[in-house]
């Protein structure tokens, strides 16, 4: 299968090296493209000898969204028709990756609205979920058809970081375009830090992000749901529910809650992007 791949980074560990190679030998180019404020010089001398590696420093934290519209560019620039994305954190497990794209060549021989193939991490019960075709989406293990995904306009990058992935597959579904997801195909993947508890029969999870990840979190459920009126109910319920999980479970409540102030009136000014308010 004639596919590229990206990993984006941000202030990697070493970790990143391992986690690379489970999918290197599997795709004919990747692009690792670097958030971190400074060029991580390791990285670019542990892939020297690699020249299907590119690796390019931004210097800049430009944000999941605009990191992903580049490489969908590049990957339509070099000629290559899917593309495999990829967080630091994130590796296959085994042959699971040659299974996966099996059934992507397999998928692709009969039909031709799929934008993207994802991964389920837990909250979809396939039972449920009519012929696999769904919106719920994660971009790390994602693979892009780059022109159906070029076409549909890439990535919002109003959002800069959370909620990327998931109003990529709203406007897909508003477009005819569909994602679907393969149940069977493992990778090994950290949702931040999150911790689960129990009250009773009610189980649930708290993010516990940090103040300025709160503030692109709020601020970007505000214009997600301006986007797509059918979520506006759906998500302003989750952020009453995460408001209060701040309250109850979370710690350093009064920097998160300051930038979830700042995250409130920039999404009343319609002010997107990153986060350049200082103090």
């Amino acid at each position: 299968m004639d596919i590229a791949g990206v990993v984006i980074l941000y202030h990697p560990d070493q970790d990143v090296i391992h986690n690379i190679i489970t999918y290197l030998h599997d795709i004919s180019r990747l692009y690792v493209l670097d958030n971190s404020e400074k060029e991580n010089d390791w990285l670019s001398k542990c892939f020297a000898s690699h020249s299907e590696v590119k690796y390019v420093p931004f210097g800049e934290n430009k944000g999941i969204a605009y990191a992903l519209n580049y490489a969908l560019k590049k990957a339509q620039l070099d000629g290559y028709s899917f593309l495999l994305t990829m967080d630091q954190d994130s590796s296959f497990p085994g042959e699971n990756i040659k299974d996966y794209f099996k059934k992507i060549e397999e998928s692709e021989k009969i039909s031709n609205n799929i934008v993207s193939y994802a991964l389920n991490y837990g909250p979809l019960i396939k039972e449920k979920v009519e012929n696999q075709i769904i919106t719920y989406y994660i971009t790390s293990g994602s693979v892009l058809n780059v022109s159906r995904a070029m076409e549909l306009g890439g990535f919002d990058e109003n959002l800069f970081i959370d909620q990327v992935d998931s109003e990529f597959a709203y406007r897909a579904r508003q477009n005819g375009l569909a994602i679907k997801t393969f149940f069977e195909i493992k990778l090994k993947h950290q949702l931040g830090n999150t911790k689960p508890y129990q009250i009773g029969p009610y189980k649930f999870s708290v993010l516990n992000h940090g103040a300025l990840r709160k503030y692109y979190i709020f601020r970007n459920l505000i214009y997600v749901s301006r986007k797509y009126p059918f979520l506006r109910k759906a998500y302003y319920k989750y952020i009453m529910k995460e408001l209060i999980k701040i309250v109850l479970f979370e710690k350093d409540r009064g920097k998160k809650f300051k930038y979830i102030y700042f995250a409130l009136l920039d999404a009343h000014k319609r002010k997107y992007g990153k986060f350049s308010r200082i103090g």
